[in-house]
């Protein structure tokens, strides 16, 4: 998954490996489309019109200008610039998703919206993109001036091009164009994650579950589809932005045909409009987008590959089912369920029509509430039932009939826990799970949170604290769902904190186990909801003991 996705389970990568796949997947990526780029490079450059009826062009088709390079510069040609612009590759790649990550994060903790929201990944994706290119420009210049430069070289080496163009142009010609790249790549980019993510909810959307065998191959089609609507909607701006950046470099383009200086960025595109017509504004479109259908899927591909290598998903296990493979592509086996119940449980996954979604809405119910393990996961089964069933006739009866049968439980919450303790906890942490999976229109479920807050509540009243089993159960409902529900009524949550804190200060009836996971979520949610290196150290170390 590209972004931060509270969903997501079992991969935690670092940092550093996510800086670290974000850079071998643009070497890789560069490596492979190098010959597009430097005819995308030759098309945007050229002040004739991309004909053959025009005889002063020097090219007109990307068939005819491979040809023709080839013929002229000789295969080498295809990599000109090869090491600026896999410096830039390594570097941009390594910034950008990095900085994506780190703001979706910032996103999903610092406010009600969802991380994976489609404006979310538009305005992420675009600043992002805009760090890195403010930390890769001068790289990006260079590559582009070794691509654009004909025979006899001008620049005879990196280093070589590096004095002279700061000894002839001074400083700020590694920043040449920076204006119209900025102004470029923030749509750009944000267009790419955002519908990156998009394209693939829609793959899972059309694609049935078992047809969906390769994530690979999803990544790599819905990556192409984002670059090419990307490309096509922001165009212009890079063409500005390749003019802006040759300036002053005119005399190396004689070999190519006409030359233009520009004042800037107004003044590139009323010159462009003027001379070469609103089609100028798209030369080299076409091995742009074969180009952008290439990277931008590439990118992706090799991003997500490299992520799950340096960091696999494990498969999860529980008493009576397992989950498999990628998020989104789920196969359970109830195992604990009896051979009637385990076919109606898979048919309502795969054919939610074709069963009584509320007889199985009780049958799921009825097992959470036996089964602490089950309980902890059954929202991922509703939460795959529910889109099931949306996809397959755009109603809701397992939601509707599900949270009919918690609301009476919810009722009877008091008679539950005389009745059977463990009952009670099983409830508490199966309402707290379908409130942590189910969503309307990315937001957690309002009929839910007062109802979460009750139990929790309840959990933390003095006769419940000296169980253990209880506080187990109200520390472990609030490392997942505790963030959420802080977001949705700050007030009540503090009210929670107070009574958690008035029970680790009562003077008996607290265990010593009890009393330290008590003090573990209280330093937690001071920490913004995260655990601390030296929290983790000292608290899972003391459990252990």
């Amino acid at each position: 998954m590209v972004g931060y996705d509270p969903k997501a389970d079992g991969r935690n990568i670092s940092n550093f490996e996510v800086a670290v796949a974000g850079s071998v997947s643009g070497l890789v990526t560069r490596a492979l489309i190098s010959p597009l780029d430097i005819i995308k490079i030759r098309f945007q450059l050229q002040i004739e019109r991309l004909s053959c009826s025009d005889p002063n062009a020097k090219y007109h088709g990307i068939l005819q200008a491979a040809r023709q390079i080839l013929q002229e510069e000789g295969p080498t040609a295809f990599w000109k610039g090869h090491i600026p612009a896999q410096l830039l590759s390594i570097g941009y790649g390594a910034v950008q998703f990095l900085s994506f990550e780190l703001l979706t994060e910032l996103v999903h903790r610092a406010s009600v919206h969802d991380a994976r929201d489609f404006s979310v990944h538009f305005v992420c994706g675009g600043l992002s993109a805009c760090v890195a290119t403010l930390a890769v420009h001068p790289v990006d210049v260079l590559r582009t001036r070794f691509a654009a430069q004909g025979e006899p070289r001008v620049y005879k080496s990196l280093r070589d091009a590096v004095v002279t163009m700061y000894r002839t142009e001074g400083p700020l010609v590694f920043y040449k164009g920076l204006n119209p790249t900025l102004l470029a790549i923030f749509p750009y980019a944000g267009f790419q994650f955002s519908f990156y993510s998009s394209l693939k909810h829609a793959y899972e959307w059309v694609i049935p579950a078992e047809g969906r065998k390769d994530g690979n191959l999803k990544n790599l089609l819905c990556g192409s589809g984002a670059g090419v609507i990307s490309k096509t909607l922001t165009y212009p701006l890079d063409l500005f932005k390749k003019r802006l950046q040759v300036g002053g470099f005119e005399q190396a383009r004689a070999a190519f045909g006409q030359v233009r200086s520009y004042k800037g960025l107004l003044d590139c595109a009323k010159q462009v409009l003027r001379e070469e017509g609103a089609q100028g504004f798209f030369k080299g479109l076409s091995p742009s987008l074969l180009k952008a259908a290439l990277s931008t899927g590439f990118v992706f591909f090799w991003y997500e590959l490299f992520c799950a290598v340096i960091s696999p998903t494990p498969v999860k296990s529980c008493w009576g089912w397992m989950v498999m493979g990628e998020p989104g592509r789920e196969e359970y086996k109830i195992q604990s369920f009896d051979a009637e119940t385990q076919q109606l449980l898979k048919t309502a996954i795969k054919d939610p029509g074709a069963v009584d979604l509320e007889k199985v809405a009780n049958v799921i119910v009825d097992h959470s509430l036996q089964d602490c393990v089950f309980s902890k996961e059954a929202g991922r089964m509703c939460y795959a039932i529910i889109q099931a069933e949306s996809k397959q006739a755009g109603q809701s009866v397992f939601r509707r009939g599900l949270l009919n049968r918690l609301q009476q439980e919810y009722q009877a919450r008091e008679q539950l826990r005389a009745r059977s303790l463990q009952g009670w906890v099983c409830y508490v942490t199966f309402i707290c799970n379908i409130f942590d999976y189910l969503r309307v229109n990315n937001m957690p479920m309002m009929a839910l949170v007062n109802p979460v807050y009750d139990c929790l509540f309840r959990l933390a009243q003095p006769d419940s604290l000296s169980k253990e089993e209880e506080v187990d159960c109200l520390v472990l409902q609030l490392h997942r769902v505790g963030e959420q529900l802080e977001k949705m009524n700050r007030q009540r949550m503090d009210e929670l904190f107070v009574l958690i804190r008035d029970g680790f200060l009562l003077p008996t009836g607290l265990s010593s186990l009890a009393q330290l996971l008590l003090l573990e979520i209280i330093e937690f949610r001071a920490a913004g909801w995260k655990t601390t290196p030296a929290a983790h150290k000292y608290y899972y170390s003391e459990v252990s003991d």
